[in-house]
């Protein structure tokens, strides 16, 4: 009894299963009983038990039952596991089952007969095409070739005393058969036809010699030791009798017999005709399994597209309350109407009317803010907008300018962003407001250093963001002084053409990098480059070009490198400037604005290195007093500095 096991053990237990088979088949066991134990039925444990009297009929059994295993794992219980996880496992596992069910089987199917032939003594070959009508040997072989469309042979080829007395019973049985249904009879001797014929040879002699009709099987002298040519011809033939005493003898080739033909397993023939009904299965089979694998990958592939267009939904719909960010508004064209008073003149901020002009507004909660509207563009739609105004909002840190919302309107672009108080740094530095003061050493480090903090904060994200138009005007004090960068993403926003008139612009005041102006190359170091530029205004209180009446205009650095080469720092100095650093500090400053304008942009320092610097190098009171305005900054910024 072979018991093929449960379904949470059918693959280790069917292996063993099949190896008992083959042992019993092996050994000639003629009663063999397979059990099948499967718990995936929803009634329960259902027991299916098949005897069989002859062992070959077992393994017909298990040979046109393959796929029934298989199918029967498949309706075992899923194990607890992922979706993707379990589909694979199922594949896979299918896979493997079918490929280790099949290979012991093929070669077993090859001892298998065609319907109406019989299986020889030593099971390697099989008898058959037996003839009533008598025919000579030529004509007995060609019917043997010829077969009757799949079963081709030759005339028997005998091996052993068994295979004698064999192919003598059937042939006894066809002598019965044809005496008993009028067939034609033998010419002078009773018997039939087999594949042994004489011939001349000229290698071993000259002496005459016996080979089998299908040129693979080989005269055994010790079955067959004297058999003389019949006749006076050249060729003889090898006819069969009932004769136990003599069994073969010879008889002219042309004499009309019966016949019996045979098949070697080995035949290509035969092979393709016992391997029909496995190719069946196994076309079957595999077609299942691909079309499983398949329709696993389909669905995986289907469930990934959907989960990310519902991503892409959460961002990209802001009607829903659920899927916009708490942090950042949808206005509606009406809503920035009212508080800016319909856009007015006496609204508008400064900043520059290229991009669509900046207005101040002021909400009903009572908190201002600053709309900055942008110029139509055609290549921007609603949901691309929302999606970009997304991204920026999501950018948080205290040297920025927070974004408040937006508005889409047929077209119509607006961002609006929190307002803040003491305005852009430009204004302070070239053209200081009515009942305003200069900017003295320490207000002015606490600037550069809360703006360093927000541009290392955009350089440290993962991937870096670059700001790309670091300026005077991009930058605005709150009411301690502390710098807010504006415009991050504003490329985002802002068309091409509109963007490459600004960087022009920006190029002739001096702000940016050299790689950016003459090869179009844009990374964290121009931003770097920026801000060193940015840094000597500070400092200087000079734009960063200037016109000067005996050379027109002049840079920043044409003018400030003689002072530096001189070691005159402090004629670098504001003379707006009221507390006068040490010596040593200024000489610091102007050595880091120096090392952010470098030619190479490899060599210029990261933003983080910039603010650890300039923390360093002001006075105590500056640096304290920035940190006290900025504290989540400090940590952040001790945190990237002790990191590099």
């Amino acid at each position: 009894m072979i018991n093929l096991g449960t379904c949470n053990a059918l693959e280790a237990e069917l292996w063993g299963a099949l190896s008992e088979l083959r042992l019993a088949w092996k050994i000639g066991i003629q009663n063999v009983v397979l059990e099948l134990d499967n718990k995936g039925v929803v009634d329960g444990i259902k027991k299916v038990v098949y005897t069989y009297r002859e062992g070959n009929k077992a393994m017909d059994w298990l040979v046109n039952h393959t796929f029934d295993y298989v199918t029967m794992y498949w309706t075992c219980p899923v194990p607890k596991m992922g979706i993707k996880s379990s589909l694979l496992h199922h594949c896979f596992l299918g896979l493997y089952l079918f490929i280790h069910l099949s290979s012991p089987i093929r070669a077993r199917r090859n001892v298998e007969c065609p319907v109406g032939w019989e299986i020889g003594a030593t099971e390697s070959k099989c008898f058959g095409g037996f003839s009533v009508e008598s025919h000579s040997w030529e004509d007995s072989e060609l019917l043997c070739n010829n077969g009757d469309g799949h079963v081709k042979g030759h005339l028997v080829a005998l091996n052993s005393i068994e295979e004698l007395g064999f192919a003598q019973k059937l042939c006894n049985s066809t002598s019965s058969s044809s005496s008993s249904g009028g067939g034609g009879g033998d010419d002078g001797k009773k018997g039939c036809w087999i594949g042994g014929r004489s011939y001349f040879n000229s290698s071993g002699g000259g002496f005459m010699s016996w080979k089998w009709s299908d040129n693979v099987s080989v005269w055994n002298d010790s079955v067959f030791p004297r058999l003389a040519r019949a006749g006076g011809g050249d060729s003889s033939c090898t006819l069969l009798t009932d004769s136990s005493r003599v069994g073969v003898v010879t008889e002219r080739c042309n004499a009309s017999h019966r016949f019996i033909c045979m098949i070697n397993l080995d035949n290509k023939y035969h092979h393709s005709y016992g391997q029909k009904k496995y190719l069946i299965i196994l076309a079957i089979t595999s077609g299942l399994i691909l079309c499983s694998t398949l329709s696993a990958i389909v669905w995986l592939l289907a469930h990934k597209r959907s989960k990310r267009r519902k991503r892409s939904r959460k961002v990209c719909n802001p009607s829903t309350s659920a899927l916009v960010p708490p942090l950042w508004k949808v206005f509606s064209s009406e809503e920035l109407r009212s508080i800016t008073k319909n856009f007015s003149e006496g609204n508008r901020l400064l900043g520059d009317a290229k991009t669509g002009g900046t207005y101040s507004g002021l909400l009903s909660d009572g908190s201002r803010v600053a709309v900055k509207r942008l110029k139509r563009s055609s290549y921007q739609r609603k949901k691309e907008f929302y999606s970009a105004v997304g991204r920026v909002a999501k950018l948080h840190h205290p040297n920025l300018v927070a974004l408040k919302g937006c508005c889409y309107d047929h077209g119509d672009r607006y961002i609006v962003y929190e307002f803040v108080v003491n305005g852009p740094l430009d204004r302070w530095l070239h053209h200081i407001p009515r009942g305003g003061r200069s900017l003295d050493w320490t207000m002015r480090m606490r600037i550069a250093i809360t703006l360093a903090q927000g541009i290392a904060f955009l350089h440290d994200k993962k991937p870096h963001l670059v700001h790309r138009d670091i300026r005077a005007s991009n930058v605005l004090l709150d009411e301690e002084f502390g710098a807010h960068l504006m415009g991050v993403g504003l490329s985002k926003f802002v068309p091409w053409e509109v963007m490459h008139e600004r960087t022009v612009m920006a190029a002739t005041y001096g702000y940016l990098a050299p790689e950016f102006v003459y090869r179009n190359e844009l990374t964290t170091k121009s931003d770097v480059y920026s801000f060193g530029v940015l840094l000597l205004e500070l400092v200087s209180g000079r734009r960063p070009t200037q016109a000067v009446e005996s050379v027109g205009w002049q840079s920043i650095f044409e003018w400030a490198t003689p002072l530096v080469q001189a070691h005159s720092y402090q004629n670098l100095l504001d003379p707006l400037i009221s507390d006068i650093p040490e010596l040593g500090v200024i000489q610091k400053v102007v050595d880091l604005v120096y090392a952010c304008t470098q030619h190479v942009p490899s060599v210029r320092p990261r933003m983080s290195h910039v603010v650890h610097q300039l923390q360093q190098l002001g006075p105590k009171t500056a640096a304290a007093a920035a940190a006290a305005a900025d504290p989540k900054a400090r940590c952040s910024v001790s945190a990237s500095s002790s990191a590099s």
